[in-house]
């Protein structure tokens, strides 16, 4: 099991590597790679989702315990921080507060599915409708935080970004494909072929963009980012899916969207709306570092307690 591990994080780990090598010592422009970052989320990513979702074959979704597990996981670890925030646990900015709540509840889709497809590539498409049903609910309450402090444009700027929003689109549009029955040939084998660029890709520009410079300042709430994100959300995702009796594949499904980092895009965000930008960068970096020996640390503890079976 060890080893199956290993073979599933090790090569990624050896992307983010080689993304971060590339960036630093073979003087590709930063240009360069802003190109390669909009390309995978705007194209790659959107494309892979929307065709495992269409040509995903007809599954037995445990709704009512995945959706529990999942959207509880999110609303407790809401609800802490919201409190804790209330309570001025966690300093005066608020941007710096809507920073430690993006790096604590979001999750990078392309390490998710790229550690899937190490694991057991026949559960890609559940990990794909698992993150679709989450994505949605999951980009609204984090425009929601960081559009707090602006009265009366809440629900202006919640739309704004659903709608720009490429995963959500890509979801929504992989959802009503799967619902008419479209089949799998031209355009979906199109996207699907597009796809396939896109799990290498995204972990290769995520290693180039790496910034650990941001640390300087607020590294307390990056640790606290650290803790929740890649400790407290994993424990309490099994926790509830062991209450609501999920099966041991789709509990290992959900578990690869709670226990990875948090989303590059999430800086993206924070840029547009107000948010710490330059404190969200160092959240990711340290996270998807983290990351590489928490994950096989997670996975291996709920082996070992036969909450799930990997083999």
């Amino acid at each position: 099991m060890i080893g199956l591990i290993a073979d599933a994080v090790l090569p990624i780990a050896w992307i983010l590597a080689l993304g971060f090598g590339l960036k630093r010592f073979v003087g590709i422009e930063e240009v360069v790679w802003r190109g390669f970052e909009r390309v995978s989320y705007w194209v790659l990513m959107p494309s892979l989702l929307a065709a495992v979702i269409i040509k995903a074959p007809k599954l037995e979704i445990p709704w009512t315990a995945l959706v529990g597990s999942m959207y509880g996981t999110l609303g407790l670890i809401s609800i802490i921080l919201v409190i804790a925030w209330k309570l001025r646990l966690l300093g005066t900015s608020y941007p710096s507060f809507t920073s430690l709540y993006q790096g604590s509840v979001r999750f990078n889709t392309f390490i998710s599915m790229a550690l899937i497809v190490g694991l057991d590539s026949n559960l890609l498409p559940h990990l794909g409708i698992a993150a679709a049903i989450f994505i949605v609910v999951l980009n609204i309450s984090c425009v929601v935080v960081m559009t707090a402090g602006y009265p009366g444009t809440l629900s202006k700027r919640v739309t704004r970004e659903i709608l720009r929003n490429p995963l959500i689109m890509a979801c929504v549009l992989g959802g009503l494909g799967r619902a008419i029955g479209v089949p799998y040939v031209f355009p979906v084998t199109g996207l699907d072929l597009v796809g396939q660029a896109a799990l290498p890709m995204g972990v290769l520009c995520l290693g180039a963009g790496l910034q650990w410079n941001a640390l300087r300042s607020g590294i307390g709430l990056a640790l606290l980012a650290v803790v929740i994100q890649l400790v407290l959300k994993p424990l309490l995702f099994i926790g509830l899916g062991l209450w609501f009796e999920l099966s041991s594949e789709w509990l290992l499904v959900g578990l690869l969207l709670m226990c990875v980092s948090t989303a590059p895009s999430s800086f993206i965000l924070a840029r547009q709306l107000g948010g710490d930008a330059p404190l969200m960068a160092g959240i990711v970096a340290i996270q998807t570092v983290l990351a590489i020996i928490s994950v096989p640390l997670v996975l291996w503890f709920a082996e070992k307690m036969n909450w799930m079976n990997l083999i």
